[in-house]
């Protein structure tokens, strides 16, 4: 039985062209109830006022600029291009100050919207293409330039993520970073007018963590894990292992042994909770990239092991990431897990090649799909297995009962997805190739993901 997924039915969009043409075509069909001598006027008069006798203020070329936004928006490609063609005519450092000003501004207001710098930089990344991801990233790195100092200090997980996309202050003082672009000028506003665009066409999401403008000095954004020290490291270097193997034995191996080691703990801190000796914690979240292609196959994988793990996971289609509910503990687990297991997959698919059916015709897509579906589907049975076996021996070899303890932190992890995504719908994405799903179930089969070292003494007195 292929497992359904969560996934908020708003978030079920591509952000991409298709998106946009919808609606710039809803657009053009409400400007229509406007006068076309009134539209027109408009038009001319923000094309023209560039060119008044005493210059144009940085102010005004920000107002025709945002005139080429609109214009995007309503997909009236003809406006925008005249309008980037009177702003470039135009290279005073005031203005390209403006500019900076006006992305920066939208970006900070991103922030309190949910948005996290790598969800964002993935989007857009998504949606436009190279000119638009590096003029981001430059902008990312001016506007976290206000709260940088703070940032390393309370929300080190925010500084990381814009340290993993590059989000970095290349250009020399002095200048307008937007001046030291490598591109022509003219292409570096159609850029912005794309980029501008595409910020506005993006939706609130839930807010995982406190945005830079709610930081405060003493006061950190991080959920301390109660790991212990280097456990987190053992597991990387199982998992790592196992991905480098060319042999299935040694991969499965090496990764049911990171499951062993990270169901022990699991259990460790559901004795000590039973015993009421860990402070009081709540589920947190955490957005994870899912990359095309077999985006719902992947995301089904997540799925599986955060059903396994105690966590919840919510897809959101088109979007190109799940949001994960989960405690401090599990939550770098969960991940690691899922990126180990996608590497091994991803080699097994090699493995197999591409196939085709008695016709002739490919048939590798459904073959891959399929396969990935199956081996998600059989590794959560697997999970699930190797935790109730671990539940049983601990509970026997403490005498204390820890199923509803276990079975209390997954329903608050599923209560956290609810409050966050209160209209949840469930999906399950089609299984279309019998060799694929066989394939696949053989391979989740392979890992052997049972555990049976007991509960640690420390954990047990």
């Amino acid at each position: 039985m292929v497992p359904s997924l969560s996934y908020p039915p708003g978030y079920n969009r591509h952000m991409g062209k298709n998106n946009r043409q919808r609606r710039a075509a809803k657009q053009r069909k409400r400007s229509a109830q406007t006068s076309s001598s009134r539209q027109h006027r408009v038009s001319t008069e923000a094309a023209s006022s560039p060119f008044a006798d005493d210059g144009p203020s940085a102010r005004d070329l920000a107002t025709t600029f945002m005139a080429a936004v609109h214009a995007d928006q309503r997909g009236d490609a003809a406006l925008v291009e005249e309008l980037i063609g009177v702003l470039a005519a135009v290279t005073r450092p005031a203005f390209a100050r403006e500019l900076q000003s006006l992305l920066e501004l939208q970006v900070s207001h991103l922030w309190t919207g949910g948005w996290q710098p790598a969800v964002l930089d993935r989007v857009i990344g998504r949606e436009l293409g190279r000119p638009e991801a590096l003029l981001l990233r430059s902008v990312l790195a001016a506007e976290a330039g206000s709260y940088e100092a703070l940032g390393r200090e309370v929300a080190p997980d925010w500084m990381a993520q814009l340290e993993s996309i590059e989000a970095q202050r290349w250009w020399a003082d002095g200048r307008p970073y937007l001046l030291q672009l490598d591109q022509p000028w003219h292409d570096v506003i159609r850029s912005a007018v794309r980029l501008m665009t595409s910020f506005g066409s993006v939706p609130e999401i839930p807010t995982l963590t406190p945005p830079p403008a709610e930081w405060r000095r003493g006061r950190t954004t991080a959920v301390p894990s109660n790991l212990p020290p280097g456990l987190l490291d053992r597991v990387r270097g199982l998992l790592a292992k196992a991905e480098s193997t060319s042999f299935d034995a040694e991969a499965d191996a090496f990764t049911a042994k990171a499951q062993e080691l990270m169901t022990r703990h699991r259990i460790d801190r559901v004795v000590l909770e039973s015993a009421g000796r860990t402070d009081d914690a709540t589920p947190m979240g955490r957005r994870l990239l899912i990359d095309d292609p077999y985006a719902d196959a992947k995301a089904v994988l997540l799925h599986a092991i955060c059903a396994a793990n105690g966590g919840h996971a919510v897809w959101s289609k088109g979007m190109g990431f799940s949001t994960v509910f989960a405690f401090a503990d599990e939550l770098d687990i969960i991940e690691d897990l899922f990126t180990s297991l996608l590497v091994q997959s991803t080699a097994a698919l090699r493995r197999e090649g591409s196939k085709q059916d008695r016709y002739g015709r490919s048939r590798t897509t459904r073959f891959r799909r399929s396969f990935l579906v199956a081996f998600a589907n059989r590794i959560g049975h697997r999970l699930q297995e190797a935790t109730d076996t671990a539940v049983a021996d601990a509970e026997t070899a403490t005498g204390r009962s820890l199923v509803p303890v276990l079975a209390s932190r997954a329903a608050a992890a599923e209560d956290a997805a609810v409050r966050s995504f209160p209209q949840l719908s469930a999906m399950a994405p089609s299984v279309t190739d019998g060799e694929g799903w066989h394939a696949g179930t053989l391979f989740g089969d392979r890992a052997d993901l049972g555990v049976g070292a007991p509960v640690s003494e420390r954990a047990a007195s």
